[in-house]
């Protein structure tokens, strides 16, 4: 029996040498691989009758012919069921070690392309509920790695029309572990875009409303671009997180203990180094497929955001949770300019300075807001805003958050607050704390462009003034669209290429004249000539110009003109020039959050700022004497004169003779005072003078 055990043994450890050799020849190795294959199966008969117990030969049995099969096609064509069932059966009771053995094979069989993915992802679900971590792990990232390298030089759409239709059915499970790892796999192979076009989007929005939070919110920001990716423990940490890191590898051998003036510059050159090698290499791995956002690609977002209110409405879960679906909500209805007029309604309950998370309550209400929804429906909201938060009796930062959200609100809808309301509110400019100061102009310049006639005549600026007197700027109204006749902002490049400029009215030319030709160079431009991109970029900066002058009230001078009015040579990118866009009418509104409505906050000092503070603070009591004494007007004191006096007058004194000729008596007395006086000023000793 000990012989047995020891040829065993030996037969185990020449397997990876026997290994080496069919895979270079597996010709001349026919008959070892036969009798290899044959000893397999009985070791699987084996290993059927007791499958709790681990068993070490089996496992290097079936390692060693997981590695060789693809050298002999069509004799082990049946390995892979062969595991696939002996996983199915026993599963739940094997050994982990015997487990992740049989998965690593069937890894190994289908990166070696010996059957097809689909064959294998109904018993890796069936895997993911049992309890052993690495490998839940092992397997998620198997499959996301394989459909992604599927899909690398060529879409099969046959094929990823099989995954997604599995994939959508396992969400459905009743069991919360295959159903998030279902939700897992979409959300990686959307942001990896490989499943992003709307099939998939409209596949994933099902999960919405799935009971379980962690998946449902996991898609929730999805859908909302959030960098988080939720759903801990299967998905991987962000991308951004990744970036961060690198840049910090970059810059650890530069960083010390002390900060200077060269080494500060050369981490600011590592940082900028690493952030341009992170963007080339995601370059590179790009796909050239044109990628929409995941809400615009969705068929009917007015049911969703119906479902997901409802779902809200019931207040069972928890708070943040409904928090992030009230943004993506807010976000469905701002995008697809949506109707859903209870939401505002709805949101009236969660603003209170007092509440959690209020700025993102009112970035929610922000967004949710646009200019096909009637006024009356957005308007009690905003009183409440007003009443609340917009007042004398509250915290500057609460006054300062209500008028910026009043500002983003009526921003985007039209005809919300009436004159004597906005009056009240452009009051608070001369506010004694300056972030609500700064966002009462804010609110001021919004208006000069958007609804001039509302503002005071003082507070109009002198363009929106001169725009009304030409009866350029009309008063907005609900409903209200005009159709588009030209490129917005074409007749500005027209006349800035003609040079027919406002101040040539100073030459005799008329304002209506002039404004009547640049209309038609820009109808000529339009019809006669091939705009490129460098021309559309100039004309969005002249739009932009034109709207900064109207918040401003006033031409801008060039130095101020020198940062936006240059060609469209400069080094700023596409994205850049969106951003600088925000201002523009008719433009869509961009997203908001919670931050952007905070409160402006002191800007942190640094350690040197902090001890040139303290030292500026500090006071110098010998200076402050000497330069006492120098602006006294007059001689000395008595005091001064009484310490500088002669030792041999002071000595010959009529008080040191009395003191010198007391008696008992007086001494005493003395001392009592004396100790008296050292009572009642033992915190404040006498300072001399």
């Amino acid at each position: 029996m000990e012989d047995e055990e020891e040829k065993e043994k030996q037969r185990v450890m020449s397997l990876p040498q026997l290994q080496n050799l069919m895979k270079k020849d597996p010709e001349a190795y026919e008959l070892e691989f036969e009798q290899q294959w044959s000893h397999f199966k009985t070791q699987l008969e084996l290993f059927r009758l007791k499958p709790q117990k681990p068993s070490e030969t089996f496992g290097q049995q079936v390692m060693f012919l997981a590695h060789v099969a693809p050298s002999f096609p069509g004799k082990a064509d049946a390995l892979p069921d062969l595991i696939i069932g002996a996983l199915e059966e026993h599963s739940e009771v094997m050994h982990s070690t015997m487990r992740m053995t049989l998965v690593s094979a069937l890894i190994l069989l289908r990166n070696r392309h010996q059957f097809p993915c689909i064959k294998t992802l109904p018993t890796y679900f069936k895997l993911f509920v049992t309890q052993d971590k690495g490998l839940r792990k092992s397997i998620f990232s198997h499959i996301v790695k394989d459909i992604a390298q599927m899909n690398l030089k060529m879409k099969n759409q046959k094929v990823n029309y099989e995954l997604r239709n599995f994939a959508f059915s396992k969400l459905k499970e009743v069991d919360i572990e295959v159903s998030r790892h279902a939700c897992g796999l979409f959300i990686s192979m959307y942001r990896q875009n490989v499943w992003s076009d709307s099939h998939v989007v409209n596949l994933m929005s099902a999960g919405l409303v799935h009971p379980d939070l962690k998946i449902a919110a996991a898609l929730a920001h999805l859908f909302l671009g959030n960098k988080t990716k939720g759903l801990e423990g299967i998905l991987e940490e962000s991308d951004e997180e990744e970036d961060t890191t690198n840049v910090n590898d970059a810059v650890m051998t530069i960083v010390g203990a002390k900060k200077t003036a060269n080494r500060v510059k050369r981490i600011k050159r590592a940082k900028k180094a690493a952030k341009k090698a992170a963007r080339k290499g995601g370059k590179k791995g790009d796909n050239s497929a044109v990628s929409f956002v995941a809400i615009d690609l969705l068929n009917d977002p007015q049911t969703l955001a119906e479902r997901l209110l409802q779902r809200l409405s019931k207040g069972s879960e928890p708070y943040l949770f409904r928090l992030l679906m009230l943004h993506l909500v807010a976000r469905l209805i701002g995008r697809h300019q949506l109707s859903l007029l209870n939401f505002y309604p709805y949101v009236l309950k969660y603003l209170q300075p007092a509440q959690q998370e209020v700025t993102k309550v009112l970035a929610a209400l922000v967004e949710a807001s646009h200019a096909q929804v009637p006024p009356e429906e957005v308007r009690p909201v905003v009183l409440h805003i007003i009443r609340y938060f917009v007042s004398e009796a509250c915290a500057p930062e609460v006054i300062e958050v209500g008028l910026n959200a009043i500002r983003e609100i009526c921003a985007r809808s039209v005809n919300i607050l009436t004159e004597e309301e906005l009056t009240d509110l452009v009051n608070f400019r001369k506010f004694k704390n300056k972030g609500v100061a700064m966002s009462a102009r804010s609110l001021i310049n919004t208006y000069r462009e958007l609804h001039p006639q509302l503002l005071h005549r003082s507070l109009q600026g002198r363009e929106a003034v001169m725009a009304l007197s030409r009866g350029e700027v009309h008063a907005p109204v609900y409903g209200e669209s005009e159709a588009a006749t030209r490129i917005d902002g074409l007749e500005l490049l027209a006349a800035k290429s003609k040079k027919l400029k406002l101040k040539m009215a100073s030459k005799g030319a008329e304002l209506a004249a002039m404004k009547k030709a640049a209309e038609a160079g820009a109808q000529k431009m339009m019809t006669e000539q091939v705009l490129g991109p460098e021309d559309f970029k100039q004309v969005r900066k002249l739009r932009l110009q034109k709207s900064i002058e109207l918040q401003l009230g006033r031409k801008r001078g060039p130095e101020e003109l020198s940062s936006s009015s240059g060609s469209g040579s400069g080094s700023s990118s596409d994205g850049d020039d969106s951003d600088d866009e925000r201002g523009l009418v008719g433009r869509l509104p961009s997203q908001i959050s919670g931050e952007d409505l905070k409160a402006t906050r002191k800007r942190a000092r640094t350690k040197a700022e902090r001890m040139a503070s303290v030292k500026a603070g500090r006071t110098d009591f010998k200076e402050k004497i000497i330069e006492r004494a120098k602006n006294r007007k007059g001689g000395k004191t008595n005091k001064e004169h009484a310490r500088n006096k002669p030792m041999i007058m002071t000595v010959n004194s009529r008080n040191l003779r009395e003191k010198k000729n007391r008696n008992a008596k007086d001494k005493l007395k003395t001392m009592k005072g004396h100790i008296k006086t050292l009572r009642k000023n033992a915190s404040h000793p006498k300072r001399r003078r």
